[in-house]
């Protein structure tokens, strides 16, 4: 009988580790309703989470980095992990309310009795054409930069993940705060009736079935229908 299992990313890639622990509590708090997730289980993680992300965001300030920070932000993560784990034990994996596209965003994938295939983190980009054909919306065309004439993700490749900005051109990937999964190229991205006409700012990684990301691709941009 096949078991889930998921992908927490080494403490040695911070970058890494930081998206992991936002994606896995935003998702879960926005879906815990329909995922069966008590709301007491959250406010323990936000405190923790919390203080994580004020010591992550001294360390990925090169002008506040230091090896004291450092240490801080690590003993910080420390202390969140063991939430986070507890939520993805209790709640998360064999979940069967938790949809398929749900567990990729989640990094949840399937673990048999067998060996799974260890697929390499991506080392391509995404190149993404965000498309207008109906109002509010806009689909994701997506193409690997390594065949940018096809529409195919990666060998190995579960999603690509975007995050982005609307309005406001943001500084790099990470400090875009919000995001989106797409598995099939030319899905649909909505917004609401207040982002008409502003401008979507976005970068795009593939994330593989072991849970490894690639590189961000360089930024792109959209008008909003």
């Amino acid at each position: 009988m096949s078991t889930e299992t998921y992908s927490i990313p080494p403490a040695t890639s911070p970058t890494a580790c930081f998206d992991f622990q936002r994606n896995a509590y935003e998702l879960a708090f926005a879906n815990a309703a329909a995922w069966g997730i008590p709301p007491e289980v959250f406010p323990p993680i936000a405190e923790k989470r919390s203080i994580y992300e004020q010591k992550y965001a001294i360390t990925a300030n090169p002008s506040s980095a230091s090896q004291g920070a450092t240490a801080n932000r690590n003993a910080a993560w420390a202390d969140e992990l063991p939430l986070i784990v507890g939520l993805y034990n209790d709640y998360i994996i064999n979940n069967a309310a938790i949809s398929e596209a749900d567990k990729k965003a989640m990094y949840v994938h399937a673990q048999s009795g067998h060996s799974t295939t260890p697929y390499p983190a991506p080392t391509t980009v995404p190149i993404v054409n965000l498309v207008s054909e109906e109002i509010s919306a806009l689909h994701i065309m997506y193409a690997d930069s390594s065949a940018p004439n096809t529409h195919y993700k990666p060998a190995g490749v579960a999603f690509c993940e975007l995050v982005f900005e609307v309005g406001t051109a943001p500084a790099s990937a990470a400090v875009c705060t919000e995001r989106h999964y797409v598995a099939r190229s030319h899905e649909a991205m909505m917004f609401t009736a207040d982002q008409r006409g502003k401008t979507i700012y976005a970068f795009a990684r593939w994330v593989n079935k072991n849970g490894k990301y690639g590189p961000w691709s360089a930024m792109f941009q959209a008008l909003i229908p």
